[in-house]
């Protein structure tokens, strides 16, 4: 069962039927650690992307009343066409929430994880608070079934995130139950294929120059 949407103004919340509930106290507490970043003074854009004041509403309206039909674009076009690191530290908590309520206006997770190593997440002083969110979605894939996450989706965005995965890899290799060997088993056979006598991922999404990309495929 995937989480509820929030409505306006309601604290943040996943259904009691979701598959793991650190996932949600882990998105939950994204509220108090991002409570002390305040908002730039604006969001800048490209022509293309509308003007800066199409933006404002991102920065002026409490942040737990955003939903997807106002972060969506945003967060697609984010440190590409619009915005900064500023604005992107400020709405991260946000986010990171809506793209794990599974909300369909919000793009794929890898595509916002790319820029959250592009905007040097691992330096702010929230980083934990997202660590602590990135932890539950690796124990929940290796623990339960079904996953919250499919292993394809969240493999690449760690991969994107973080700096290196071999740890979480090497807990995955030790298979130490039997949701772990079928998801490892799963993603072998649907998810990778052959390639000059390798296993690659085929998520279009790795950057396959990246450390993270080797470490998988070694």
């Amino acid at each position: 069962m995937r989480p509820s949407r929030r409505s306006s103004g309601e604290p943040f919340e996943i259904g009691s039927d979701a598959p793991d509930r650190g996932i949600t106290l882990r998105l939950e507490a994204l509220d108090e650690a991002f409570g002390s970043v305040r908002p730039p003074a604006a969001i800048d854009c490209c022509a293309d992307c509308g003007k800066t004041q199409d933006y404002a509403p991102l920065l002026t309206l409490p942040r737990h009343q955003l939903t997807g039909i106002e972060l969506g674009k945003y967060t697609f076009r984010a440190l590409n066409t619009v915005g900064s690191a500023a604005d992107l530290h400020y709405l991260t908590g946000r986010i990171l929430q809506l793209l794990h309520s599974h909300d369909s206006r919000m793009p794929d997770i890898e595509v916002f994880y790319d820029k959250l190593r592009r905007a040097g997440w691992q330096s702010w002083p929230q980083a934990q608070a997202i660590a602590a969110v990135f932890d539950a979605l690796w124990h929940d894939l290796l623990t339960r079934d079904p996953s919250y996450e499919c292993a394809d989706t969240l493999v690449c965005a760690l991969g994107l995130a973080e700096d290196t995965i071999a740890p979480r890899l090497s807990r995955w290799a030790k298979l130490d139950c039997k949701v772990a060997a079928r998801r490892l088993h799963g993603f072998v056979t649907r998810d990778c294929r052959q390639k000059d006598g390798l296993l690659v991922p085929r998520n279009a999404f790795w950057n396959r120059s990246s450390p993270t990309y080797r470490e998988l495929v070694t």
